[in-house]
């Protein structure tokens, strides 16, 4: 019966509710607004350029955006799709590829830092100084 309760509000949490904006894309469910912009297909930066990037970004009349974590990733991650590309098909710009999350690990003394990969829509890391994609949220 636990299991169960477990799964059902997971479920609850990872099924978004997902409208599209404006160079945006708003989750009501979760409460986040993602950035769905031409730099997230274009601007490849190491982890911490990415962090200072989502910072320093005005979008959509706001500026309080940062890396996304790894749970907040798993809510727009759609393991349902047949493609390459488990993002959710509401975003717009979007790579199967490898984009930063705003966490690090402390595997080899803090160099190393989580990814998402929307080819399997799995969580990886990586050396913070290699430089992938940026998906800001809010």
């Amino acid at each position: 019966m636990k299991l169960l309760i477990i799964f059902i509000l997971s479920t609850l949490y990872l099924n978004a509710n997902l409208t599209h904006g404006t160079n945006t894309v708003h989750d009501s469910k979760n409460k986040l607004r993602w950035q769905d912009t031409k730099d997230n297909v274009y601007l490849r930066l190491s982890h911490e350029d990415a962090i200072k990037y989502c910072e320093d970004l005005a979008l959509a009349g706001v500026n309080d955006w940062y890396l996304p974590s790894r749970d907040e990733y798993k809510t727009i991650i759609d393991k349902t799709r047949k493609d390459e590309n488990q993002i959710n098909k509401i975003f717009k710009f979007n790579l199967p590829d490898h984009y930063w999350v705003g966490e690090t690990t402390w595997r080899s003394f803090g160099k190393y830092a989580y990814y998402v990969f929307f080819t399997s829509g799995n969580i990886y890391y990586e050396n913070k100084t290699y430089k992938k994609f940026v998906r800001c949220v809010r």
